[in-house]
């Protein structure tokens, strides 16, 4: 037995002791960022403390090389200031000649575009569509000799996905400083000698928002409320229970203009389109009719309006800053519960905020404000344009949608002090609920009304 036990200490002492005098050391040199995309811009610059990046290179490829990098020598941190150098390593080892091994970890933000070119490179269209940042990484190992012993480069693709922020995408950035940071650092640890060069490792991160004086602090740390539309309803939860609420496809009639038959059913609304419209010969003319549904409540709402559709919008330079398809104000726009009229409305195409802006320079989450990240020297902010408001009046109160991010980020404001603010393209995924006196019936309207897929143009 004593035998035995004295084997075990003898192996565990000469496993110590290999354990700590076979390593050779590596010193990381050199680090070199830079973004071919947004070279002016600040959010692709490394943090002061890259730890993170040096734990994941010692625990990945000097792990397996049986490298121990030097503490005693800290990396120089290059950021590039002009494409042409990239890729261009210079060796000066005036400092840490003693180690016998040096390494070098570059990052570079890469045109997507740019990477077709490069036959040794395959990404396939579905990751094409939803990448919006790649990154190549690549390290590289040097002997005494200046021989180099490693080299190896992998791609990061990051997708942003959404999650509980609102508010304006940063449509140039795939997330927040902080995260492209954190899923940088992760693929510095997949590097190793059995990947192939130019290996694409996907990252999701959440979604970037401009920092603004209007969304923002409405929403700052507020409850989402989730909804589920998986199937034929808008459902979520609220202090009432469930609420069911169900939008059919909107029906669409072309208005026949050649049609002379005294009781035409639009026969009155062609007369008053003639008489207000231009270019009533080359246009197209249409009713649309929505049908809403707030189960729930046991109520069905309809709404009524009438279009105009230029088909040669696209082609004709003279069109430049207008619509292809209008809602003809006047003419109808009304919102009916049953048969009753309850509503009308107008819409206004890309209307400008005087006292509203968003700053470019600077990205949040979309939740917490108190986290802000600048991104860009760019310090002009910029005035907020809505892509589309209905206004009007419902029930005797004064109402108004705000569509904004490509109709995906919807504000509802009741007698002008917004109630709701909701996050979702064609179907709603997450919303604000404001302080507001509204009954629900009101609240499951305007949800309705925003949703409604008339409202979900071509545009």
């Amino acid at each position: 037995m004593q035998s035995i036990l004295k084997i075990s200490i003898l192996l565990s002492l000469v496993f110590i002791y290999n354990k700590n005098y076979s390593q050779e050391k590596v010193v990381l040199e050199q680090i070199q960022v830079y973004s071919t995309i947004q070279p002016n811009a600040n959010y692709w610059q490394l943090p002061k403390d890259i730890s993170l990046i040096e734990q994941n290179l010692d625990s990945g490829i000097f792990k397996e090389f049986m490298l121990d990098r030097t503490r005693q020598f800290k990396p120089i941190i290059k950021t590039l200031t002009k494409q042409s150098q990239v890729g261009k390593i210079e060796i000066n080892w005036e400092n840490t000649r003693s180690i016998p091994y040096h390494a070098y970890l570059e990052l570079y933000e890469l045109d997507l575009a740019s990477l077709n070119l490069k036959k040794e490179i395959q990404i396939s269209q579905q990751k094409k569509d939803s990448i919006q940042s790649v990154w190549a990484i690549s390290v590289s190992i040097f002997n005494l000799q200046h021989e180099k012993i490693f080299q190896k480069s992998i791609l990061l693709g990051l997708m942003p996905i959404q999650n509980v922020g609102i508010g304006l995408v940063a449509e140039f950035l795939p997330t927040t400083p902080n995260n492209i940071y954190q899923a940088i650092s992760k693929s510095v640890g997949f590097i190793n000698n059995e990947i192939e060069n130019f290996d694409l490792i996907d990252a999701k991160t959440p979604e970037a928002f401009f920092t603004d004086n209007y969304w923002m602090p409405l929403i700052h740390n507020q409850p989402r409320v989730s909804f589920d539309t998986s199937k034929q309803f808008i459902n979520f939860a609220s202090k009432k229970g469930l609420q069911l609420l169900r939008i059919p496809p909107a029906n669409l009639i072309k208005l026949d203009f050649k049609n002379k038959t005294p009781n035409y059913l639009f026969k009155n609304i062609i007369t008053d389109i003639k008489n207000t419209r231009k270019n009533v010969n080359s246009n197209e003319y249409y009713q649309v009719t929505q049908a809403l549904r707030d189960v729930h409540e046991n109520k069905d709402y309809s709404i009524l309006a009438y279009l105009e559709f230029d088909p040669d919008h696209n082609i004709d330079e003279r069109n430049n800053g207008t619509q292809a398809l209008n809602f003809l104000d006047g003419l109808g726009n009304y919102i009916f519960s049953g048969n009753d009229t309850i509503g009308k409305f107008q819409i206004k195409e890309m209307e400008v905020e005087n006292t509203k802006f968003y700053y470019p320079n600077k990205v949040y989450n979309g939740y917490d404000s108190s986290k802000q990240y600048n991104v860009q020297a760019y310090n002009k902010p910029m005035q907020i344009t809505h892509s589309k408001v209905i206004t009007g009046k419902l029930y005797n109160h004064k109402f108004k949608i705000l569509f904004d991010n490509d109709q995906s980020l919807k504000t509802i404001l009741v007698d002008d002090k917004e109630v709701m603010i909701i996050d979702g393209f064609n179907k709603p995924r997450q919303m604000v609920v404001l302080p507001n006196s509204l009954d629900e019936s009101f609240r499951n309207l305007l949800i309705l009304i925003a949703y409604g897929e008339l409202f979900q143009s071509p545009n």
